[in-house]
């Protein structure tokens, strides 16, 4: 594997269909705003490639040394292959001497996906993320908050979110 990022623009088809079908439709802000923020630089929108050949999409937001990890999906026809290990190994490698943060929707037991949710926390904590000590509510969905290379308090999430989303939107984000 030779994973390489590159434009998400330039891929518009690909991480158009795997974004939909990855993310629920409460999780997804509509493409065009991923592809206006990349543009502005705000954020990076990046489509996955292995050796030029397409294999997911990764989104992240940044402030000084804290990532957010946003959106990361490996294509349905190479899942399962190693892909998203060596996917968060590159992005680690982008992002050298960061923090890295990303959420997971919570552990609960009562959830219909939770043998999934379970496999998702598996996946990360194998690739050297940890559960931090705090949660994050977000549009009536609960998440459990996971870093690597150190710790992001909640505050340091929420500046970068707010940045990402601007503070208006942010704060009605949380309240819904």
């Amino acid at each position: 594997m030779k994973i390489q990022f590159a434009d998400a623009a330039k891929y518009q088809k690909e991480v158009k269909q795997l974004y939909k079908s990855a993310f629920p439709i409460l999780e997804q802000v509509p493409l065009f705003l991923l592809y206006r923020k990349a543009k502005q630089h705000k954020i990076d929108f990046l489509a996955v490639l292995d050796d030029g050949k397409f294999v997911g999409l990764a989104s992240a937001a940044m402030q000084g040394d804290v990532v957010i990890l946003l959106y990361l999906a490996i294509s349905d026809a190479v899942r399962g292959k190693g892909y998203g290990s060596a996917v968060l190994q590159a992005v680690q490698k982008k992002y050298a001497g960061k923090r890295i943060i990303l959420n997971i929707e919570e552990m609960d037991e009562q959830a219909a996906n939770y043998a999934q949710r379970v496999k998702r926390k598996a996946f990360y904590q194998k690739n050297g993320f940890e559960i931090l000590d705090y949660k994050v509510r977000e549009v009536s969905t609960t998440y459990d908050m996971m870093s690597c290379g150190g710790y992001v308090s909640k505050t340091e999430y929420e500046e970068v979110m707010a940045l990402y989303t601007g503070k208006v939107l942010y704060f009605i984000m949380k309240k819904i």
